[in-house]
Order: C-alpha cells, then sequence, then structure tokens
C-alpha cells in the first residue's frame, strides 16, 4: 500500500497534514515533523494541535501558517551538533 501525504491548508489557519511519520517538536511558532520521505518544517503564530493520530498519521495544526517547508530527511547528528547549532 502506497502512503500520500496530503495538506489541506483553509486560509492559512487550518492545515491538515496526513502521512505523518512523527512530530520531532511542536511550539506556538514551529513545527517540526517527519512526513514519508521528508520532513517538514512549519511556522506560524499561536500554532495548536488539534488532533494528533499516530496510529493513521494524521495531524491537524490551527492558528496562523506563515510558511511550509520540505526538505530530505536529514542523517543523524551528534548531540553536540544539535546542542550547538
Amino acid at each position: 500500500m502506497v502512503k500520500e501525504n496530503i495538506l489541506r491548508l483553509v486560509n492559512r489557519n487550518d492545515l491538515s497534514i496526513t502521512g505523518v511519520e512523527k512530530v520531532i517538536s511542536f511550539s506556538p511558532t514551529e513545527v517540526n515533523l517527519l512526513a514519508l520521505d521528508c520532513e517538514m518544517k512549519i511556522l506560524g503564530r499561536e500554532l495548536q494541535t488539534v488532533k494528533l493520530d499516530e496510529e493513521n498519521g494524521d495531524l491537524v495544526i490551527s492558528g496562523v501558517i506563515e510558511s511550509i517547508k520540505w526538505s530530505d530527511k536529514k542523517e543523524k547528528q551528534s548531540l553536540l551538533k544539535r546542542i550547538f547549532k
């Protein structure tokens, strides 16, 4: 079965994402996650988790979405590199 990564953004305030493998970090201004074969960074203001279904890979975020960036999965970094970046 091929999984899909689908994003649905409504009025820059409600973002639904499918295909989420793992939420790496979440704050009111930034969400970092793994979605299929990429890392995704969502920047905004007053970000909140509305729904997180880890079993099905669904995530719903509300707030003011300012940007969404994708990148290839990063190789694991040492603890010191992550602390001093």
